[in-house]
């Protein structure tokens, strides 16, 4: 399967919900949500997603979780487009890791082999080329892990829970979406 890297800017939208959605994870194990996946139409279930920090310090990645539904078009996150009867794209999500902050940084990111590749994508759902994807995933694992256990680490998943297998689990029901103006996630609440 593939990696897509799904943004988020601050700057854009605050994610209010953010702190609420990391304390669900914790209690749950996960936590889905839908999110803007650009105009990337081939995105496939079960395709590793990485949350990326964008905009405003600190950037990097911040959570990792699965793909659970092919994009769908909906009516766009951005307010004028939506008026303008521009549609977005969007996939169900399933974090199974989600933090207030980067594990990694755009910083740690300026040395071979991870500076060739444009970090600050132009828009949710970019693919990351498989070269960087694997080795990225130990890295992530072990900054999660230390993330969980150290004491300012704020935990993301239950201790005994388990890690990605790669398979692709179960979409959950959905809890009836209700578009959120300049929400690029369009959370199902």
């Amino acid at each position: 399967m593939s990696t897509h890297l799904f943004a988020w800017n601050p700057a854009i939208w605050n994610w209010p919900e953010l702190a609420d959605d990391i304390r669900s994870l914790a209690r749950r194990g996960h936590v889905d949500t839908r999110w803007s996946c650009g105009r990337f139409r081939h995105i496939e279930p079960g395709s590793r997603a990485f949350l990326l920090r964008l905009g405003v310090p600190p950037k990097g990645l911040f959570g990792s979780g699965v793909v659970l539904t092919a994009p769908v078009e909906d009516t766009h996150w951005i307010e004028e487009k939506a008026a303008a009867g521009k549609p977005a794209l969007y996939v169900t999500l399933r974090l199974e890791h989600l933090f207030d902050r980067p594990l990694i940084t755009f910083d740690e990111f300026e040395v071979a082999p991870w500076r060739r590749f444009r970090w600050g994508v132009r828009a949710s759902g970019t693919r990351l080329p498989a070269s960087l994807a694997d080795p990225l995933e130990p890295w992530w694992a072990e900054r999660a892990d230390a993330a969980l256990a150290g004491p300012s680490g704020r935990a993301s998943r239950p201790a005994n829970s388990a890690r990605r297998t790669g398979a692709a689990p179960s979409a959950r029901k959905g809890r009836g979406a209700a578009a959120r103006a300049v929400n690029p996630r369009k959370a199902q609440r």
